[in-house]
């Protein structure tokens, strides 16, 4: 079953835990996931590398933020000029930010969140991201009723 995090709009309520224990089983190579919603603090999520258990917490060794800036300047930057809706003429899937040591993948959740992934490099992050817009995406249908 998938479900997803409530948004303003009245979505199906779940824990981050459970997004993230999503997010995580989603490549063995996924070392965290950070969720960043407005107003709200950032939430981490990783593997423990001994137990494998899932740890949750508001921050983690080397996790980088990723300001929504960054998303509304790849997506076409029509939001830095005032307008209230996003524009993402180019239908924008994900970002994918490359530092020495990991790579991140940032993909939206609504309009007022992203997710960002971290994975090792060498990881494949097309073929990763495209899994993360997967399951992102099944989050935003509306739930069906039995």
């Amino acid at each position: 079953m998938t479900a997803c995090l409530e948004t303003h709009r009245g979505r199906q309520r779940i824990s981050f835990g459970m997004l993230a224990q999503q997010v995580l089983a989603l490549d063995s190579a996924v070392e965290w996931v950070a969720l960043e919603e407005a107003g709200r603090e950032p939430r981490w999520a990783w593997r423990d590398p001994v137990s494998g258990e899932v740890c949750a917490g508001s921050a983690t060794g080397n996790a980088q933020i990723a300001d929504p800036l960054l998303l509304m300047l790849a997506e076409g930057g029509d939001d830095l000029f005032g307008e209230d809706t996003i524009c993402n003429p180019c239908h924008l899937l994900f970002v994918v930010l490359a530092y020495e040591d990991i790579v991140q993948i940032v993909a939206r959740m609504g309009t007022e969140a992203h997710v960002s992934v971290a994975v090792a490099p060498g990881t494949d992050p097309y073929v990763l991201g495209t899994k993360l817009m997967g399951l992102l995406d099944r989050c935003a249908r509306p739930p069906v009723l039995s």
